[in-house]
């Protein structure tokens, strides 16, 4: 009955919301990255970075870490974060979890799918062991089945076949929990939309707001799946961060250098 599902559903998540709070407890806060504002070079940072909050996402990196290393480093990252939560949320929501481990790769992903050959250093990352054919442009027969094809199938509008394609992963018998996802959508494609036509002057503290309401809505939203993928954008926009932190003092570094 529906009253039942109404009621066990939150109870599901309880387990899930217990393990991704410790995770929440560990994301850095704006006191560690003002620790790090004033290291001058990547090794610096990387070394002081390895005393706080993002010891480890720093742990693989080095300063004589190159842009693809760090790129290389911070998708793994991402993928093992995706990859906990969806161990860890019940099984029906599990594939709409794991889908999120695609995102970053969707500007590769359209740039093969217009018939373009993989770009070199994608050798250099294990994780991105694609099919190709032998004039080295990607298989996309063999990638689909590899269960992108919803991706593949749609160059030129990459995000909109995301969203489409993680939508329909929202299992059907959970719809009493499907507001929270939507909001929190809905949440995140506003600000997308605001950030793609904001100023230098206006992209951070748009970016700032959004953790704040992410924030809010991860406690807001704990017992439901929303609060997985509140969580999960929290960690995008710290990994987006650290990216950029890390790539600004590794051209500096190499500018010095030369």
């Amino acid at each position: 009955p529906r009253g039942g599902l109404l009621m066990r559903s939150p109870r599901r998540f309880a387990y899930t919301q217990a393990r991704i709070q410790a995770r929440y407890a560990d994301l850095p806060g704006e006191d560690d990255w003002q620790r790090l504002a004033g290291a001058r070079t990547l090794g610096t940072f990387v070394e002081e970075a390895r005393e706080g909050a993002l010891r480890g996402w720093v742990k693989g990196f080095s300063a004589l870490s190159d842009a693809h290393d760090l790129d290389r480093g911070l998708r793994a990252i991402w993928v093992d974060n995706v990859s906990q939560i969806a161990r860890w949320v019940p099984p029906p929501w599990r594939p709409a979890f794991s889908w999120l481990r695609w995102l970053p790769l969707l500007p590769l992903l359209g740039h093969v799918a217009r018939g373009h050959p993989l770009p070199p250093w994608v050798d250099s990352d294990p994780s991105l062991d694609f099919p190709r054919r032998p004039d080295g442009v990607l298989d996309t027969q063999a990638l689909a089945a590899a269960g992108v094809a919803p991706l593949i199938a749609s160059a030129g509008g990459l995000p909109e076949a995301w969203r489409a394609e993680w939508q329909r992963l929202w299992p059907a018998g959970d719809k009493a929990l499907f507001g929270g996802v939507e909001g929190l959508a809905a949440s995140v494609l506003r600000h997308a939309l605001a950030f793609a036509q904001a100023g230098v002057d206006t992209a951070w503290p748009l970016r700032r707001e959004l953790r704040e309401r992410l924030r809010m809505d991860f406690h807001r939203l704990g017992l439901q799946p929303a609060a997985g993928f509140a969580f999960l954008a929290l960690v995008a926009l710290d990994l987006e961060r650290l990216r950029a932190a890390l790539m600004q003092r590794a051209l500096f570094s190499l500018g010095e250098a030369g």
